[in-house]
């Protein structure tokens, strides 16, 4: 009896050795993930709007399960006189066009009361599908997703036609036709005018297509071809009013995700307003699609653009040096609410600019009119929209300042300035004045 007592204890000895060995072992090889997740933040509670974005996309999404709500949308987007074909998603649905994706949408989601009430509880949202490539092929078919988002800051919450969740990158597309429904950008009382735009890319009237100005889009005044300085073979530049104008952008981050269609980039010249407050800076000009001037309009929808757009007319220059010796900031703006009306972060803006302004000595420009070099670097940096009050649940993205490339460290013979966003170098541009 000792020695099989003796034997259990052994083994029991052995037990509880092993035992502690494996534990050991699993506290030694344990996956840091698991500290990670510990040591993460909690994630924070969806909203209320949040909620009821990803309802209303699921049901969009299980609509498209049906043949003809699919080829209705599909003809009444293609027919939507808006940039990239949008439609405003509630005033569609209230219409007769929308009646059958409402039909569809009402059946599975509890009733037309029902789908009212939860869109009540969301900014207003617009509808299409900003892919260009998917637009111009798509003619209707099954097999579509359907994705969601309210601040671009947040991933995005797509569903299948089955209502099933699917994950998508942010940063690209997939091959699949995507819907998208996203916070209003667009300005749905201005329509594209039919006499002068026209649809392209649209299979014959079997896809959405791309609706297009007739006009040049590379300048809403002068298109440029290889250069826009005149002279060359004899030729005379034309005749244009005499200012400051952007000449070729090249934009390396557009801030705008794929989701969201093609950016809105403005040009907006700030400095000070008033001799009592010179470091108050606040918008004295903006160039962009909507600008509401005729002269400072212009659109550039991908990386690069080159044309000749005015940001500050002779008058509105020599006005402002007359009154102020430091200069203003030029801007780059990707525009995501009202246009030429920017909504940002004041603290967030003035430390990116006093950042830019650290790392190159300048951050922004000043016209001397009669001087050799009429645009040159300069000091001033303000406190920017001091008075801002409260800002829309979407903000404008900050792309950059103009800043003399000599200042900055950089040589682009054909160019004369750098964006800078902060630090980082995020493209460049020609600026000049043409007297």
């Amino acid at each position: 009896m000792q020695n099989t007592h003796g034997e259990r204890v052994l083994v029991l000895a052995l037990v509880f050795v092993i035992a502690g060995c494996a534990d050991s072992i699993d506290r030694a090889v344990a996956p840091p993930a698991a500290k990670a997740v510990i040591a993460e933040p909690n994630t924070p509670a969806p909203t209320e709007e949040r909620v009821a974005l990803t309802t209303v996309a699921r049901l969009v999404a299980e609509a498209m399960d049906n043949e003809p709500a699919r080829q209705r949308l599909k003809r009444d987007m293609r027919a939507a006189p808006f940039r990239e074909h949008k439609l405003e998603l509630k005033s569609y649905l209230q219409s007769k066009e929308g009646r059958a994706l409402l039909d569809r949408v009402a059946a599975l989601g509890g009733g037309e009361r029902v789908v009212f009430a939860t869109l009540a509880k969301i900014r207003p949202l617009e509808f299409y599908m900003p892919v260009a490539k998917q637009r111009e092929t798509w003619t209707g078919k099954s097999d579509i997703l359907v994705a969601s988002q309210l601040d671009e800051s947040e991933p995005l919450v797509s569903f299948d036609e089955k209502g099933n969740e699917v994950r998508l990158d942010k940063e690209a597309p997939p091959a699949q036709p995507v819907l998208a429904i996203v916070p209003v950008e667009t300005d749905f009382t201005r329509p594209m005018p039919a006499s002068t735009s026209r649809n392209l890319r649209d299979q014959n009237g079997e896809a959405i297509g791309t609706l297009e100005r007739l006009e040049a889009k590379s300048s809403s005044l002068i298109a440029c071809s290889d250069t826009c300085g005149g002279g060359g073979g004899g030729s005379t530049a034309p005749s244009i009013p005499p200012g400051l104008y952007l000449e070729f952008s090249r934009i390396l981050d557009m801030k705008e995700p794929w989701v969201r269609g093609d950016p809105e980039i403005e040009v907006h010249i700030q400095g000070p307003n008033s001799a009592s407050a010179p470091l108050y800076a606040d918008d004295r000009s903006c160039s962009g699609e909507h600008a509401y001037d005729y002269k400072k309009v212009f659109d550039q929808n991908n990386a690069f653009w080159e044309g000749r757009v005015m940001l500050y007319s002779e008058a509105e220059a020599l006005a402002f040096v007359n009154q102020f010796k430091d200069g203003f900031h030029i801007l780059f703006w990707e525009d995501d609410n009202e246009p030429c009306t920017l909504r940002l972060d004041t603290n967030v803006l003035v430390e990116t600019l006093k950042s830019t302004a650290g790392a190159t000595g300048t951050v922004a420009i000043k016209v001397i009119p009669g001087a050799s070099w009429v645009v040159v670097a300069a000091a001033f940096i303000g406190n920017l929209f001091a008075n801002a009050g409260a800002w829309l649940q979407t903000n404008d993205d900050f792309v950059g300042a103009a800043v003399d490339q000599a200042s900055a460290g950089y040589n682009y013979p054909d160019n004369t300035h750098v964006i800078m966003d902060g630090q980082t170098l995020n493209g460049r541009a020609t600026i000049v004045y043409h007297h």
